[in-house]
């Protein structure tokens, strides 16, 4: 355990709340960790103080309550937030060029991953806590959500795309999802997809009727939750904004119900590299949300605008609205079996390996930007390797298969792209030196990210990882060419 998981349990612990493995590891960790075993003795005084000797409370019943409104806020701040999606990205970019093709369907995948709600938060006067309980109750709900998202690329016409989709979410069955995405310009459908995600299979499964093709892909724990945030889950979205930098923004009315409203425009949401303006309604009665609204740009390249309403809680639902059927004359889509994209530090290290190999050097940078400049230069590299690969692009058939291939061979690009902004996401400071580093000196940091007080991983420019103190760090990024 290191140490920014030893602080998401640091509360659980001290509740008896964890399973014997987890509190194990975290009582090992407090054995050789001086600032946890620190915080972890302020959560403790701090409880003695307010429940052990509040004697200026007249009652227990509101020690208590204190206590827990406490408890649950330190808790829920204490988590690093990732993200709460905007769905399964846009399905069609009718473009002429292969290359920009591919390096915009790549920025899209990538961007739709860091549009995601991040959280850095303060305090409010409304028991957001309680919101948190509340919702934590429902066992199934259902609501919609309209997007627009516009993508501009140098030198080519902006592209603006629609969808609508309809989320039906039960614990114990899984995910589904049904949409439509338009040209927006047009308002020609462009794509239908049904969509399931199942956890007892670990399975994502995609069904595009006008199309008759399915596509399945098998996910392990970690990608499963990745796209489970995807969904926009209204649950895991409050869990998130409880660990925010937000503003009250008072109650209204708002299609007849009284609502209280929390704003952020915290960069942060879009990894930090962009601007970003959401709003969530929650109804001062029930203390569920009714409504979510949100603005995102990210790099000058993306924009996105969608809707979150509808919402309906604790529906009845059945097993059999979450079995899917594969009718007979569907056939397998070029996604079939496809490999899903984890934002891991060994993606990352791949992802490397991958832009050295097929360019001969280390991308300029990571962010949207720099994932277009990546793709582009993937399709005209001059390299042995990119050239093999390039031919074998050349000979699908059609436009699409040719994108659908590209994008396979490109997957390690969008683990190293994902695994960057996640690092963002989750404030760790992560920094990149892919404009002065050379690959395969091995003391030059390539990328390094924090991991504790005074902790750090890094990415030698050889491509080994080592987790070092903040002096040492300081050293090794002194010696970086200027």
């Amino acid at each position: 355990m290191n140490c920014a998981e030893c602080r998401e349990r640091l509360v659980a612990g001290l509740e008896g709340l964890l399973k014997e493995p987890e509190r194990q590891s975290l009582v090992d960790h407090l054995k050789v960790c001086q600032t946890c075993r620190a915080e972890f003795k302020g959560l403790q005084t701090l409880r003695q103080r307010l429940v052990g000797d509040g004697k200026t409370l007249a009652q227990s019943s509101v020690e208590d309550e204190v206590m827990d409104r406490i408890l649950r806020e330190k808790n829920v701040r204490l988590k690093s937030a990732v993200q709460a999606g905007t769905g399964l990205g846009i399905r069609r970019l009718i473009m002429k060029s292969t290359v920009v093709k591919v390096a915009v369907a790549a920025a899209v995948v990538l961007a739709c991953g860091a549009a995601r709600f991040l959280w850095s938060g303060t305090d409010s006067g409304v028991a957001l806590a309680d919101v948190l309980a509340k919702v934590g109750q429902i066992r199934a709900l259902t609501y919609q959500m309209d997007s627009r998202t516009k993508v501009t690329v140098p030198g080519m016409a902006s592209m603006e795309m629609d969808m609508k989709m309809t989320w039906l979410i039960a614990d114990d069955y899984g995910m589904r999802l049904d949409g439509t995405t338009a040209d927006a310009k047009t308002g020609q459908v462009v794509a239908e997809h049904r969509v399931y995600l199942l956890p007892g299979q670990k399975t994502m499964l995609m069904l595009e009727p006008a199309k008759k093709q399915y596509a399945r892909m098998v996910l392990d724990e970690t990608l499963f939750q990745e796209k489970r945030k995807e969904t926009n889950d209204p649950r895991m979205m409050i869990q998130q904004l409880l660990g925010c930098r937000y503003e009250d923004l008072g109650r209204k009315t708002l299609d007849g119900i009284e609502v209280q409203g929390f704003q952020s425009t915290d960069p942060a949401l879009v990894g930090g590299k962009g601007d970003a303006d959401v709003k969530v309604w929650v109804d001062t009665k029930t203390r569920l949300p009714v409504r979510v609204d949100a603005k995102m740009r990210m790099e000058g390249q993306m924009e996105m605008e969608y809707t979150i309403h509808d919402f309906q809680w604790d529906v009845a639902v059945r097993a059999d609205e979450f079995a899917p059927v594969i009718p007979p004359d569907y056939k397998p889509s070029l996604a079939d079996g496809a490999k899903a994209v984890a934002p891991t530090e060994r993606g990352a290290i791949e992802g490397l390996r991958f832009c050295v190999e097929f360019t001969g050097e280390y991308p300029q940078a990571l962010d949207l930007s720099g994932v277009m400049s990546i793709m582009q230069d993937f399709m005209k590299s001059e390299t042995p390797v990119a050239k093999k690969y390039q031919q074998e692009v050349a000979q699908m058939k059609s436009q699409e298969e040719q994108l659908a291939k590209s994008m396979e061979i490109s997957q390690p690009i969008q683990s190293l792209t994902m695994f960057y902004m996640t690092l963002s996401q989750q404030h760790k400071e992560p920094v990149y030196h892919g404009k002065v580093v050379q690959p395969g000196d091995v003391a030059q940091v390539l990328l390094r990210w924090k991991t504790g007080a005074n902790e750090y991983r890094v990415i030698f420019a050889d491509l080994h990882a080592e987790t070092v103190n903040a002096d040492t760090l300081a050293k090794l990024e002194a010696a970086l060419p200027q």
